[in-house]
């Protein structure tokens, strides 16, 4: 996942693994909500992109706001690692205090774009 590429670009076949992309979206159920944890730490990245394609951008968020958005979109009841997993890979911001999140925009990998579109 080291390409980077623009949501609403094409996305090359080179730079995605369709299998992994695959695994990452059986760990969802038909409605889009996260149902396992995948073990692999390539899918477990996919996955937090798949789940961050669902936060609303230039929104401000309390960390109870995070909490419940979370657990709004997955079964098996570990929003915190969700939420850290997010912050740590850059794609959630918050303040100092952990009282304001906000998404991040960076640039998505092509196999996460390509994960990201499974759940449309």
């Amino acid at each position: 996942m080291d390409r980077a590429h623009r949501v609403g670009e094409p996305v090359t076949a080179d730079a995605v693994d369709p299998a992994r992309v695959a695994r990452a979206r059986r760990c969802f159920d038909d409605a889009g909500r996260l149902q396992r944890w995948p073990s692999k730490r390539s899918e477990q990245m996919l996955v937090v992109w798949m789940v961050w394609s669902q936060i609303p951008a230039d929104t401000q968020f309390s960390e109870s706001d995070v909490r419940a958005m979370l657990r709004g979109w997955h079964d098996y009841e570990d929003h915190a690692l969700l939420r850290r997993e997010m912050v740590d890979m850059g794609l959630m911001q918050r303040t100092p205090t952990g009282s304001v999140y906000r998404r991040a925009n960076p640039d998505v990998p092509a196999e996460a774009a390509a994960a990201i579109a499974t759940l449309a």
